[in-house]
Parts: C-alpha cells; sequence; structure tokens
C-alpha cells in the first residue's frame, strides 16, 4: 500500500478583517451604552435619597370635619392618608402612619380603625366618636398624623355636644 500524499498545508485565513472588526466595535458599544445605563440610573438613586427625602409627604384629610353628638350617641368619621407623589414611584413615602386625638374634651371617646396602616397610595380609617356624659357646649380637638420617621400632620375636628348630660336631674 502506498503512503498518502502529504496533506496540504492549511490556508491561512487573513484575521483583522472588517467582520471581526465590526463585531469587537458593537461589543465596546454595547458595554459602554450598559455602564452609561448603570451610571444614570445610580445617579437617580443618589439624587433621590439626598433630595427625595423631603419630598416623600403625606395629606390627612377628614370628612365631615366637625358635628354634633348628643347623649348616647356615636358618630363615624372617615379619616384618608392619601400619599403625595412628588418623584419617582420608589421616593414615595412608604413608612407606617399612626392616628391619634388629642385634646379630647372629658366624657368623649376617640378611636380609630386602624390606627395605623401604609399609605399605598392611600389608606381610610374610620374615626368613632362616642358620647360618654360630656355636657353641651362646642368642642374642638386634633387630630394627628404621625408617620414613623416623624413627619405628623393635623387637623382640627369641631364637635357640638347636644343636649343634657346624662347625669343631670330634671327639674320637677
Amino acid at each position: 500500500m502506498a503512503d498518502p500524499a502529504p496533506a496540504a498545508p492549511p490556508s491561512r485565513v487573513p484575521t483583522g478583517g472588517s467582520g471581526e472588526r465590526g463585531r469587537s466595535l458593537s461589543f465596546y458599544i454595547s458595554i459602554v451604552l450598559f455602564l452609561v445605563i448603570v451610571v444614570a440610573v445610580l445617579y437617580m438613586l443618589a439624587s433621590g435619597l439626598m433630595l427625595g427625602a423631603g419630598e416623600r409627604e403625606f395629606e390627612l384629610a377628614i370628612t365631615p370635619s366637625g358635628g354634633a353628638i348628643g347623649p348616647g350617641e356615636r358618630m363615624d368619621v372617615e379619616v384618608r392618608i392619601t400619599l403625595l407623589r412628588a418623584g419617582p414611584s420608589f421616593f414615595e413615602y412608604d413608612l407606617p402612619v399612626t392616628l391619634h386625638a388629642e385634646d379630647v374634651p372629658k366624657g368623649i371617646y376617640v378611636t380609630f380603625n386602624p390606627a395605623t396602616d401604609l399609605p399605598d397610595p392611600q389608606f381610610t380609617s374610620r374615626m368613632l366618636i362616642a358620647h360618654a356624659g360630656a355636657p353641651p357646649g362646642a368642642y374642638s380637638f386634633t387630630v394627628h398624623a404621625t408617620g414613623t420617621d416623624g413627619r405628623s400632620l393635623s387637623l382640627p375636628f369641631r364637635l357640638q355636644v347636644t343636649g343634657a348630660a346624662p347625669n343631670a336631674t330634671a327639674p320637677r
């Protein structure tokens, strides 16, 4: 048997052709674009953390803002905490807010249901006002909404107590 003829040396494929150069350029352009996007996102996050903290706000609304109540009566009032959208959604007020009443007159009880919640984008609480022996007259107390970061809003609630106090004796 005869030995096979020696194989021809492999032909050289030219390197650095325009096709390879184009792929290399496109790779570097995609890397640069990726880095530009990363830097832009980091800039937005950093500016939001520095400046956005002042934009995280909520508002307080009470409906109705006042009312009348008599002996043995109760009143149901809507209290709404609404997120104010002042910037990108990831800088919204995302902390729980707690409601409480201050300077409530003796003989009047005020409770909230729920008393604490997250405004996403809002939460509604029911403020229950119950008459428990307050004498007739015009009163006012303050409803406070306080975030866990210390931000606070307050609104007055005007209350008219009607009728005689339950402990009063009728003249004979």
